[in-house]
């Protein structure tokens, strides 16, 4: 039960956490009564003002004692589920959702978000049904319209994407979220200037890094780069612009002037999150020096923690520095016990210098505390096959695993060839830069802007649909196997979570790498240039040998030639990269990552 004044204080924390001011939400609470501290309300809002402070793992406990409490409150599950959400935990957010909209069908704030997670996990089926219930509830309203236009986005429905979503902004032009899903929306479908003009003048710095971006999309890039440069002007510390730009200046031949974008603005009193992409642009391009510089610097002013160490700790190892590294990451574990991000750079230097043992147990670890952590993985897939351990074969089966497929032909086509010539002619016109992304792999080559299939286009829609479909098929011939990084998460089903295309030149190729975001990752051959056919293994793709810098001579495990039309599935944790060619054609691919479902 809460007094008069419990509920004040509850009433007050509520409109400091719409103000965003979760630390004042907290002190109210804090001055509650006892008695009122059980209460499901303030369990409800310390988890919400939790949240807002950044401190996660208090947060489930607290929603779940406000849902032990009040089982049967919708708002406490939807609150919930969008938390869960945030966390990645996309099957677990949906199940809360379910929950809430079975117990209050008529909650139509439940039925939307469940509609929204649906489609983002790609069942758009499902999300479908979901967002019926959300419009007979609340038809024709702005949050309605917009996911309506989304999902119908996702389904290739332009013209009825463009006409929910510019009802959505009609009934609410000051919805800036709405002018910029509509204005993104439009880019997709190519139409780009509809998309601009959709944005308006509005004086707001997202709508203007978006204004960049998309003529940047458009492939105007002189025009992007000058937008860039009025948004650092206008609102110099609007992270978003100042790390597009960046990652933006090296595809265009301009690699020396990325960080330029950031040396003026941290010379100001930037806030920590400018710090954190500076950081993250120096770490892009390799550039160990001044990330080591910069990472001192934002130590020096805001504190000793994990984030600046390990800042430092990247870039002693891209200046070669692996002995003094390893040093240090042993003394920063002991500051830090939980962070595992330590631990993982441990087992990489660990191994950099020969300590097998002390990097097994490293990445052991983070195995156990974060099972689906790739890196991890990847480590102990090297680890155990210099130690002949046999768990490298459990791990990793290169016969079984590594799966290859011809696509299925799409609808619509009578044949392969035809399919992969009108694809080759969309995703040329796509690579719009000179060089590839600074923080990517790939070496001589180019690679698209954005989500690939974020699109309406029927090609790349049909490239997207024949890919699940042929995923499927492969997925069909494996087991669940509990307990294992791959095999443990099986469900048959898989949904997109990233997509590209890449264009090799003439010795152009991809390093060894893995993809941590992933649990399945894959290459899919569009053209390829007529010397591969002659010429052995130039061009191929290689599993097992894993990143240069740890010094490691270790053949492939296994090797598979390209073919036009073929498609490569496998573990994102293994180990891959591409052998170069010689040629004056280039090597086209798209690919995907892709968790389960």
């Amino acid at each position: 039960m809460m007094n008069a004044t419990d509920m004040s204080l509850c009433q007050q924390a509520l409109s400091f956490l719409k103000a965003g001011q979760p630390a004042q939400a907290g002190a109210s609470l804090a001055r509650l009564s006892p008695a009122a501290q059980q209460h499901p309300d303030a369990f409800y809002l310390a988890a919400l003002a939790c949240e807002g402070l950044g401190r996660t793992t208090d947060v489930e406990p607290l929603f779940v004692a406000a849902i032990e409490r009040a089982p049967r409150n919708p708002v406490y599950k939807n609150s919930y589920a969008l938390f869960l959400s945030r966390q990645g935990l996309g099957a677990e957010a949906i199940a809360a959702l379910e929950s809430a909209v079975e117990m209050a069908p008529d909650h139509g704030e439940a039925w939307l978000n469940l509609a929204l997670l649906r489609q983002e996990r790609g069942d758009l089926s499902e999300a479908a049904k979901a967002l019926a219930r959300a419009e007979a509830l609340a038809p024709d309203t702005p949050r309605v319209l917009a996911a309506a236009g989304a999902l119908a986005q996702a389904q290739g429905d332009c013209p009825r994407a463009r006409a929910a979503l510019m009802k959505a902004v009609k009934q609410a032009p000051s919805d800036l979220a709405a002018v910029l899903r509509l204005a993104k929306a439009l880019g997709q479908q190519g139409d780009f200037t509809a998309a601009l003009a959709a944005l308006g003048s509005a004086d707001d710095p997202q709508l203007a890094t978006t204004r960049a971006d998309l003529l940047a999309d458009a492939g105007r890039m002189e025009e992007a780069e000058a937008a860039y440069r009025a948004v650092a002007t206008r609102w110099p510390h609007h992270t978003e612009a100042l790390t597009s730009h960046a990652f933006l200046l090296p595809q265009l031949g301009q690699r020396s002037a990325a960080l330029d974008v950031f040396r003026a603005v941290l010379a100001d009193d930037a806030p920590a999150q400018v710090w954190r992409a500076a950081l993250a642009a120096a770490r892009g391009i390799n550039d160990g020096a001044t990330l080591l510089a910069w990472a001192t610097e934002a130590e020096q002013k805001f504190g000793p923690t994990a984030e600046w160490r390990l800042a430092r700790l990247t870039a002693l190892r891209l200046q070669e520095r692996y002995s003094e590294a390893l040093v240090e990451v042993r003394t920063e574990q002991v500051r830090f016990p939980g962070e595992t991000a330590l631990a993982n750079h441990r087992a990489w230097l660990a191994l950099r210098n020969g300590e097998l043992d002390e990097a097994e147990t490293a990445a052991l670890a983070v195995s156990r505390a974060t099972p689906l952590d790739q890196t991890a993985w990847s480590l102990l897939s090297i680890i155990w096959r210099l130690k002949n351990d046999t768990r490298e074969s459990w791990l990793i089966d290169y016969d079984k695993l590594v799966m290859t497929r011809d696509l299925v032909v799409p609808t619509g086509w009578s044949n392969l060839t035809t399919f992969l010539s009108d694809l080759k002619s969309v995703l040329e016109q796509r690579h719009t830069t000179l060089n590839a992304p600074p923080e990517q792999t790939l070496r001589g080559g180019t690679q698209t802007r954005g989500e690939l299939f974020a699109t309406t286009d029927p090609v790349l829609l049909a490239l997207r649909d024949s890919l699940g479909t042929t995923l499927e098929g492969c997925l069909a011939g494996l087991s669940h196997q509990a307990g294992h990084p791959f095999l443990g998460r099986l469900t048959g089903k898989a949904r997109l979570a990233g997509s590209w295309s890449v264009r090799l030149q003439g010795l152009g190729h991809h390093v060894n790498h893995i993809h941590p975001q992933g649990w399945l990752s894959s290459a899919f051959y569009v053209a390829l240039p007529p010397e591969m056919d002659a010429d052995g293994d130039a061009g191929s793709l290689t599993f097992g040998s894993p990143d240069a810098g740890l010094g490691l001579s270790l053949v492939a495990r296994r090797v598979v030639r390209p073919s036009a039309g073929k498609l490569t599935i496998f573990p994102s944790y293994v180990w891959h990269g591409t052998l170069p060619f010689q040629s004056t054609s280039s090597r086209l691919t798209a690919a995907f990552d892709a968790l389960p479902v």
